[in-house]
């Protein structure tokens, strides 16, 4: 009784562990090659003991800022002090005076308590708007409406003068940012299919944004990317050496068209008579190279 055969016969498996191999790297660094990006790390709001006091502002230009509200003429002259503090100080500066133990809630809960108070956000960007303005020396100002871990689906709108190169403009965005800002008030707006009141908290000061890997496509293929192309094609020769072997050895043998009669000590007698028959005798036997022998007259 013959055994059965094994799956893999020669070096196939060991190539198949080596594709296998070659197939998971590749995979791995590919992911990483999207997904990671370059730049600056992202910052932890974290606030460490022992915490600075909050100190709200004061200043008459506050006096009338009203809560929940749009923003509306009684707003401007905060509105005002807030971008020129902003023009006056370094980035640098601002993010070291920053307060990073305020949570959206607080806000909310008591929004006077922090009038002026300069806090670090960091979440994500959903939408970002630029409307002129004569507030400021550019003539322009941004709107980046973005949402963080504590504040879950509550926006928050942050207001600045001057956007990173590159950043994108507009709707159904999905940019990390880190925002270090001034708290002016919580403004009402519209928002939904039932065009439903909501408030978010306004901060004027400064964007940080890091530009992806992946926006950078157009300054041509770096040498990470040369990388994954030739990985990726020294995947697809392995691969189809290794099928091509796979399928000849599992293939079946090829059986020859033609079919031998084996041999047999015992002939036929009629077999042999006809054998004998056409075995030519001594008198027909006759070498070509000599002449034919000479033809008798016809006698009567």
């Amino acid at each position: 009784m013959s055994q059965p055969q094994p799956f893999f016969r020669g070096n196939e498996l060991p190539r198949l562990v080596l594709l296998l191999g070659l197939t998971l790297g590749g995979l791995a660094y590919l992911w990483s090659a999207v997904y990671n990006k370059k730049g600056e790390p992202e910052p932890v709001v974290v606030a460490r003991a022992p915490l600075p006091p909050i100190k709200p502002d004061t200043s008459v230009e506050f006096e009338t800022v009203e809560d929940k509200t749009e923003i509306q003429l009684r707003d401007m002259g905060a509105y005002k002090k807030l971008l020129s503090q902003v023009e006056s100080l370094a980035p640098g500066e601002l993010d070291r005076i920053a307060h990073r133990d305020v949570l959206s809630i607080q806000l909310w809960e008591r929004p006077d308590h922090y009038r002026g108070v300069p806090i670090q956000i960091v979440g994500t960007v959903l939408r970002v708007l630029s409307y002129e303005s004569k507030l400021v020396p550019s003539g322009r100002l941004y709107e980046a409406w973005m949402v963080t871990s504590d504040s879950q689906r509550n926006f928050y709108v942050c207001v600045f003068e001057t956007p990173p190169g590159g950043f994108p403009v507009g709707d159904n965005l999905s940019e990390r940012i880190v925002f270090n800002g001034y708290f002016l008030k919580l403004m009402k707006y519209q928002a939904g299919k039932d065009l439903q009141y909501y408030s978010a908290p306004v901060l004027i000061g400064r964007i940080g944004w890091s530009e992806p890997v992946a926006a950078k496509g157009h300054r041509g293929p770096s040498p990470m990317n040369w990388l994954a192309i030739a990985v990726g094609l020294m995947f697809l020769v392995s691969f189809y050496r290794w099928f091509s072997g796979l399928r000849r050895s599992l293939s079946p043998l090829r059986k020859t068209s033609t079919t031998r009669v084996p041999p047999n000590e015992e002939i036929a007698p009629e077999e042999l008579a006809a054998w004998i028959e056409s075995v030519p005798g001594e008198d027909q036997e006759h070498d070509p190279n000599e002449d034919p022998p000479p033809r008798k007259p016809f006698q009567d």
